[in-house]
């Protein structure tokens, strides 16, 4: 009689023949993009022989029986750490020693299996770069990144939006910072970017539960702090940073803030632009001034 594990095996090599796309790549006005499913939904990851797994189908996208593209790469931009993914018996998405990008084979189809050893949320950011439509002719790579969250068995864990309304830039490139703390004392801390348009702009696991402080910090802006929060399964908090200008990022707007701006006054320097459009000027400044003396609520 075969074993169990031999079935096993059989099933996980055949599994690309019939397995269905998670996500196709083509074009969207004039750039390389994810055309669907938009936003990705929660992928839940299976335990099998002491880890979890879960594979993801790519393909291109097609219209009129012609696909968009006839080549691409998938280049990962963020990736959470112990999440792993493999492809043709290489690991290519790590957050580290790996090559973090691959090319789409000639048929435009590939399957993508990834796996981790720990319950948890973890993320996988992704762009397409190097692109060429059906003639072979280039298209521009990309913009901003596309987010899957999959989840490994039944973790606590903390979901939501995030929103900075004095900020005009993207806020991909600042830093979500959570912190979870009993009494006054830190337990967890977990950072990661905010993803605006994805299923929800942040996903966090936390390896605690019952009450808690929760404490967020996004860059440039001050905290906020919810108190006894209780974190069992899926808990959803909504930040909101109205108060901008932190732009040394230590949770007090003052006269460090204040120099930074000045001495990058006039340039495109990314930490002193306090409201994100691009340029450090007036508007950073009086953004500065008017918050001026304020400190966060994770201070309290």
């Amino acid at each position: 009689m075969r074993s169990i594990s031999w079935l096993v095996s059989l099933v996980l090599i055949g599994a690309p023949a019939w397995a269905h796309w998670d996500f196709l790549l083509g074009i969207r006005d004039g750039r390389a993009a994810v055309i669907l499913p938009r936003p990705h939904p929660l992928q839940t990851m299976s335990f099998l022989f002491g880890q979890y797994t879960r594979e993801l189908g790519i393909e291109y996208y097609t219209e009129n029986d012609t696909p968009h593209l006839s080549a691409a790469t998938v280049q990962t931009v963020w990736v959470s750490s112990g999440l792993i993914g493999r492809l043709n018996g290489v690991d290519v998405v790590c957050r580290n020693e790996c090559p973090n990008s691959f090319e789409m084979n000639e048929e435009g189809h590939e399957h993508i299996r990834f796996r981790a050893t720990r319950p948890g949320i973890y993320i996988w950011d992704l762009r397409v770069i190097n692109a060429r439509d059906l003639s072979g002719n280039p298209v521009p790579d990309m913009a901003g990144v596309y987010r899957i969250y999959l989840r490994a068995g039944n973790p606590n864990y903390l979901y939501g939006g995030v929103s900075a309304p004095s900020y005009q830039g993207d806020l991909y490139p600042l830093n979500l910072t959570l912190q979870v703390r009993q009494g006054s004392q830190p337990v967890q801390t977990v950072s990661l970017p905010p993803a605006t348009n994805a299923l929800y702009a942040y996903m966090a696991s936390v390896g605690v539960s019952g009450a808690h402080t929760v404490v967020a910090k996004l860059d440039k802006h001050l905290s906020r702090r919810v108190d006894n929060l209780n974190l069992s399964g899926a808990v959803q908090v909504n930040w909101a940073f109205p108060v901008a200008g932190d732009v040394n990022n230590d949770d007090t707007i003052d006269d460090a803030d204040l120099l930074a701006v000045l001495f990058a006054f006039g340039s495109n320097d990314f930490e002193a632009d306090a409201n994100g459009d691009g340029v450090v000027d007036d508007a950073d400044l009086l953004l500065v001034l008017f918050n001026f003396g304020a400190s966060g609520e994770g201070n309290g």
